[in-house]
C-alpha cells in the first residue's frame, strides 16, 4: 500500500465510529453498541495521532458517531493523548461533536478542560414525534439540557437540525428555528433528509412504507428555513451550514476550499498532496491493523487532475464565496471550456459572474445540483 505523502496540513480529523444506536438515516461510518471496544479503539486512535505531524494545527475535529458516547475516562484518556502529541496554532478551532442522550456536564467540562472550544450537537428536530421517526435516543428536553451545558462549557455551540420530514408543517419549521434563536445559537446546519443508499430508510423506501415530500413542498420548507435563519442574523455562508459572520465552522470550510488534511480513525479520510487516503472502515478491523504497526489504510488514490477540477466547482459551488476562479485555472480548467455555459447561467438569474469568482444566486441555490453539472467537465 502507497502512503500518501507528508504534507504541511494544518487540519485534523478524528473519527469515534460508535453509537447509542444506528439511526435509520445515517450513512456515515458509524456503529451502535460495542462497549466491549472502546478502550482498545482509543488505543488505536492513539497510536494512529502519534504517528502523524505534530502540527501545529489550525482546526481539529472529533467526528462519528458519537465522540461523547465515550465513557468519562476513556474521552479523558483520548483528548490528554491527542494534546500530548499535537500542537495547536494560536487561535484554533477544535470541534467535537456530540448527541443529547450521551452528553452530561462532566463530559462537556472535559472537553473544555483538554483545549476543545467548539461543540456541534446532533439536535436534529424539535418535536418528539420526528424525532422518534428519526431513530433517536434523546427528547426535546434532552436536546434543551444538552444545549444550555454546552454552552456553559465552550464558548462556541452549533445545533445540527434536519428538515424534510414526512408530514413536516410549515408551523413546525419555524418551531425549528424558533428553537435556534430561543438558545441564541450562532451557528446551525440544516439538512433536508435524504434517503441514502444501505440504510434503514433506503429499504422502507424501497418497500414502499416511507414517502419522501415533493420536490415543490421540500424546495418551500427550504426557502422557509433560509428566510428564517436570516431574520436570525445568521448568513448561509454554506449550501447547509448557517452562522453569524466569524462564526463559521473553519475545519469544513478547509475541505470545501481543498486544503490538505490529517486524518485518523476508522474510515477517516485525509488529503495529502494529492492522494486521499480511506482506512479501514470497520472498528475491529482498523485496531487490528494498528496493533500489528500496519497503517490501516484502506483505499489509497492519487487524485487526477480531472477529479481536482471536478471536486473545485462541486465544493466551490456549495460556498457562498462560489469557486476561485484563479485556483480553477491553476488546476487547468481554463474560462475557455465553461464561459459560454457561465454568461447563459447568470442570465437565466442562477449564478453571479464577476470575473474573480462564480457563485449560486438564490435562484440557482434551489437547482444548485443541475448547475453544478452544468459547469463541470463533461
Amino acid at each position: 500500500m502507497t502512503i500518501p505523502p507528508a504534507s504541511n496540513a494544518r487540519h485534523l480529523y478524528l473519527h469515534i465510529p460508535y453509537c447509542a444506536a444506528k439511526c435509520p438515516y445515517c450513512d456515515f461510518n458509524s456503529i451502535a453498541g460495542r462497549e466491549d471496544e472502546f478502550e482498545s479503539y482509543v488505543d488505536a486512535l492513539l497510536e494512529e495521532v502519534g504517528r502523524l505531524p505534530v502540527g501545529p494545527y489550525e482546526t481539529v475535529f472529533i467526528g462519528g458517531g458519537t465522540p461523547t458516547i465515550l465513557g468519562p475516562q476513556a474521552l479523558e484518556r483520548l483528548l490528554a493523548g491527542i494534546r500530548d502529541h499535537i500542537h495547536l496554532a494560536a487561535n484554533y478551532e477544535w470541534t467535537c461533536e456530540a448527541n443529547p442522550g450521551s452528553s452530561d456536564a462532566e463530559r462537556f467540562a472535559l472537553l473544555a478542560e483538554h483545549g476543545v472550544n467548539r461543540i456541534s450537537l446532533g439536535v436534529q428536530a424539535v418535536q418528539d414525534h420526528h424525532l422518534r421517526f428519526l431513530g433517536r435516543v434523546h427528547d426535546l428536553d434532552q436536546a434543551r439540557g444538552a444545549l444550555a451545558l454546552a454552552k456553559q462549557a465552550v464558548p462556541r455551540v452549533s445545533a445540527d437540525l434536519i428538515i424534510g420530514l414526512p408530514g413536516q408543517t410549515r408551523s413546525e419549521l419555524a418551531a425549528t428555528i424558533a428553537f435556534i434563536g430561543e438558545h441564541e445559537l450562532e451557528h446551525a446546519s440544516v439538512y433536508h433528509l435524504a434517503i441514502e443508499a444501505g440504510t434503514e430508510f433506503h429499504a422502507r423506501y424501497q418497500r414502499g412504507e416511507l414517502q419522501v415530500l415533493d420536490q415543490d413542498t421540500s424546495r418551500d420548507l427550504l426557502e422557509q428555513a433560509w428566510s428564517g435563519l436570516a431574520a436570525l442574523g445568521l448568513e448561509q455562508y454554506e449550501t447547509s451550514n448557517f452562522a453569524r459572520p466569524g462564526a463559521e465552522c473553519r475545519h469544513n470550510l478547509a475541505y470545501w476550499r481543498q486544503r490538505d488534511y490529517q486524518a485518523a480513525g476508522c474510515g477517516a479520510v485525509s488529503t495529502l498532496a494529492g492522494q486521499r487516503m480511506t482506512r479501514e472502515k470497520h472498528p475491529g478491523r482498523y485496531i487490528a491493523a494498528i496493533q500489528a504497526g500496519g497503517d490501516a489504510a484502506w483505499q489509497v488514490e492519487a487524485l487526477t487532475q480531472v477529479e481536482l477540477i471536478e471536486e473545485c466547482w462541486m465544493l466551490g459551488l456549495r460556498l457562498a464565496d462560489g469557486v476561485d476562479l484563479a485556483a480553477l485555472q491553476a488546476l487547468g480548467d481554463a474560462s475557455e471550456r465553461w464561459h459560454e455555459t457561465a454568461v447563459v447561467l447568470a442570465r437565466q438569474g442562477l449564478i453571479q459572474y464577476d470575473g474573480s469568482r462564480l457563485a449560486l444566486s438564490p435562484e440557482g441555490r434551489a437547482v444548485q445540483d443541475a448547475v453544478t453539472v452544468a459547469l463541470m467537465p463533461g
